[in-house]
């Protein structure tokens, strides 16, 4: 009996150290992750706002939006030109690949870009078409309300992406217009 105490107290002691050193390390470590991810996004963020604004992130409330991954504020010498948001959808390969994009609002309610991060589970030469310049120039230019049309052929790739603007377009009017 006391043999399994001994060892149940050793084992009790050992993961509490455990636990200390990945959570030093994981202190450590964030922040450094969080700036590498940061200047990730940026690199992306000025895909779209290339006359050198500066973009952070806008903490807001997106539990209605579950297309949304973040949210950045667009500013040039202080002024708010806009918002980029990241969206996440599930297209034709699933979840287990969404399409990944961003999509930029003026103050004035026009797109004023679209770029596609990540469509790699999407069929080549239909779902795929979603990054090209024709859909693209579909949506570039628009103003909110304004119809968005889907790709034939890749109607669901192209269906779910509109509907991520959709629930930007909604974030957008309900929180920072």
């Amino acid at each position: 009996m006391k043999k399994i105490i001994t060892l149940a107290l050793f084992l009790a002691v050992v993961a509490g150290l455990s636990g200390a050193a990945l959570s030093f390390v994981f202190q450590m470590t964030d922040p450094v992750i969080q700036e590498a991810k940061i200047a990730s996004e940026k690199e992306n963020l000025v895909k779209i706002y290339t006359s050198g604004e500066e973009f952070k992130a806008v903490e807001t409330n997106l539990t209605d939006y579950p297309a949304i991954q973040g949210v950045y504020e667009a500013s040039s010498g202080g002024t708010v030109k806009g918002y980029v948001y990241k969206c996440s959808v599930v297209g034709y390969g699933g979840a287990s690949t969404p399409i990944q994009y961003l999509i930029a609002l003026d103050q004035d309610g026009t797109y004023k870009g679209y770029e596609v991060l990540d469509k790699s589970g999407e069929t080549n030469g239909f779902g795929s078409k979603i990054g090209d310049a024709d859909f693209k120039n579909g949506i570039v230019g628009k103003n909110i309300g304004d119809s968005i049309d889907t790709i034939s052929g890749a109607t669901i790739s192209s269906s779910a992406v509109v509907s991520g603007i959709e629930q930007a377009t909604a974030h957008y009017e309900e929180n920072l217009k």
